[in-house]
């Protein structure tokens, strides 16, 4: 009785022990390398196979770099035995493995051949990329180059997130996607501006009509209004007594901007002016009001 427990006992073991050695890598000297295309393999016993017997080995881990190599040089890795069992890598190695042993040299050669065509595709698209842009990066350079100028001369027509946006597209070689909403973020500012002078041309401010009808009186005004745009450099976003208030900062700048005032503008501009009057210099504030003192 002793003896024949002793016997089921030791079968189990060996059986255990075989099937714990099927599970885990083998050695280099009688396995593929390990870490071979990135991946583990492990042995699942030999087959006869009708090119004779072969050791199956299945891989486990990412199949990535495996892809890679094997759609680069299908032939010469199916030479030595890769290919694919569904989705898992598998290779059918030879017995006894061939000598000189091939596979290292084959899977090198594969991830050779894929890295030269990772190289020729990255040469192409760099081509195509300088051919487009021959082609059409002129008029692309051009809409962000107005852009550039916008935000440098029409600040004050920027809220923060236009800015930040409009930032954001600014490079040296801008793509389609990058023109396209810089066109559309100047065409809005230079609507608004648009709109603005052209209220400013049509209505006139009427107690202060006759003043501005003076030409020296738009010449001094319009000057102060210059001083006051000048000193504006945070568009009215924070109170600090220096520039225009809220209420005049975008008018001020166009006023500002435009090369000479008629009678309707320069009444808007002595207006705004006069709320902010004791921020011009006495003697610019004399000509503009008559008086160094209003």
């Amino acid at each position: 009785m002793f003896t024949l427990l002793f016997f089921l006992v030791s079968v189990g073991f060996v059986a255990a022990a075989a099937a714990s050695a099927a599970h885990r890598p083998l050695p280099l000297d009688v396995a593929l390398p390990v870490g071979a295309l990135g991946l583990a393999w492990r042995s699942a016993g030999q087959r006869q196979t009708r090119n004779g017997p072969r050791t199956l080995w299945r891989a486990e881990g990412d199949t990535t770099r495996y892809s890679r190599a094997y759609a680069a040089d299908r032939d010469g890795l199916r030479e030595v035995g890769f290919s694919w069992d569904g989705s898992t890598p598998v290779c059918w190695e030879a017995i006894p493995a061939p000598v000189p042993y091939t596979v290292d040299e084959a899977c090198a050669a594969a991830e050779a051949r894929a890295d030269s065509a990772d190289r020729a595709r990255q040469r192409e698209k760099l081509a195509a990329a300088e051919a487009e842009w021959a082609a059409t990066g002129a008029a692309r350079a051009e809409a962000i180059d107005a852009l550039r100028a916008c935000l440098k001369t029409r600040a004050w027509a920027w809220n923060k997130r236009k800015r930040e946006l409009a930032t954001g597209l600014l490079g040296d070689r801008p793509s389609d996607r990058d023109a396209r909403p810089a066109k559309e973020l100047v065409g809005e500012v230079e609507f608004l501006v648009g709109s603005i002078t052209r209220r400013l041309g049509e209505e006139r401010v009427t107690e202060w009509c006759e003043r501005a009808a003076i030409a020296e009186v738009r010449a001094a005004v319009h000057e102060a209004c210059r001083v006051l745009s000048d000193m504006d450099s945070d568009w009215a976003t924070v109170r600090n007594d220096r520039g225009w208030s809220a209420a005049h900062s975008h008018a001020g700048h166009v006023l500002a901007s435009l090369p000479e005032l008629g009678q309707p503008e320069a009444s808007h501009t002595l207006r705004a002016v006069w709320a902010h009057r004791k921020q011009v210099p006495p003697a610019l504030r004399e000509r503009v009001f008559g008086s160094a003192e209003a």
